[in-house]
């Protein structure tokens, strides 16, 4: 498994406020299947901004330590990248990309999409990025019709799903969506969104959940396949998934397919 979200790089935003916490939460993630995690730290100008050569130091020491410890998993740098106008300069200055794709995290206010929320995009897209926006199902426009995740990648945005939300740990309307965005296809990628202030586990718990109710592929493709491609920056499909619903005997059936 690949974990694209994360805040485990101790001493930067709101996640983990010590390295040996980040290392024992690499290790229980490691234990469970992790391969490769992104380190995206908030960057929000003007609240989290920091030098990118403060990040790179945090992440090179925490890499010493988690070797140190016999650990294997590949720590890769990563931002989580507040949209607000301009940023595609900071974007561009700082290398705010996960690891050296081209693809970046982005975030925005969860009580909605603001209205420039594309017009603020659109610069990220001319100059080549693939931006990814993070926990999609957690913005109420998005919960309110969960079909505009579908209309933003028709306008070549991934959607990016925290596994805690497939669990219900932001309530039953946010998982509702998850599970919504998830069924239909329109999420890319199960991630953690890990502050380090729980035991490691929500990521597995997902990804079975996933295989019992759709199929290991599905998990495979959001969890590992899709997540995978990040680092040799090859194209994900924007679609891949038809679903055919039909009606028979007055109750609700659906198939499910997957290509791409």
């Amino acid at each position: 498994m690949i974990d694209i979200h994360s805040h485990i790089l101790p001493n930067i935003d709101d996640g983990s406020d010590n390295i040996e916490k980040s290392v024992e939460q690499l290790r229980l993630m490691e234990a469970g299947g992790v391969r490769e995690v992104y380190l995206t730290s908030h960057y929000f100008r003007g609240h989290y901004h920091y030098p990118r050569n403060e990040y790179d130091a945090k992440l090179s020491e925490l890499r010493l330590k988690a070797e140190q410890k016999g650990l294997k998993i590949k720590l890769h740098s990563g931002f989580e990248v507040f949209i607000q106008p301009g940023i595609v300069e900071d974007i561009k200055e700082k290398n705010l990309t996960l690891g050296d794709s081209k693809y970046v995290l982005i975030e925005s206010e969860l009580n909605g999409l603001p209205t420039d929320f594309y017009q603020n995009v659109y610069p990220l897209l001319r100059a080549g990025y693939k931006p990814i926006l993070a926990h999609a199902e957690r913005y109420v426009s998005i919960m309110k019709r969960p079909t505009k995740a579908r209309e933003l990648t028709d306008r070549d945005i991934y959607i990016q799903t925290n596994a805690g939300s497939l669990l219900g740990h932001y309530g039953d309307k946010v998982r509702h969506t998850a599970w919504t965005l998830v069924d239909n296809g329109w999420t890319h990628f199960i991630a953690s969104d890990d502050h380090v202030r729980t035991n490691y586990q929500a990521l597995f718990e997902a990804g079975n959940l996933i295989e019992a109710r759709i199929d290991s592929r599905t998990r495979d493709l959001l969890c590992k396949s899709f997540p995978a491609a990040i680092a040799t920056n090859d194209r994900i499909p924007y679609s891949y998934v038809i679903v055919q619903r039909s009606h028979h005997h007055k109750h609700k059936s659906w198939l499910r397919s997957l290509f791409g």
